[in-house]
């Protein structure tokens, strides 16, 4: 995978530019619709 052009977004951010919540952009990586990535300590 091609890492080069990835953009970081904070959750908040991600989610008013997808126009959800951030429950919702949670709630799709529980059921695996949309992977986040996690720091070290598991955050997203």
């Amino acid at each position: 995978m091609n890492t080069k052009n990835i953009t970081n977004y904070k959750p908040k951010d991600f989610a008013e530019l997808l126009g959800v919540s951030v429950k919702t952009l949670q709630r799709w990586d529980r059921d695996g619709v949309l992977k986040a990535n996690r720091t070290p300590t598991d955050r997203r």
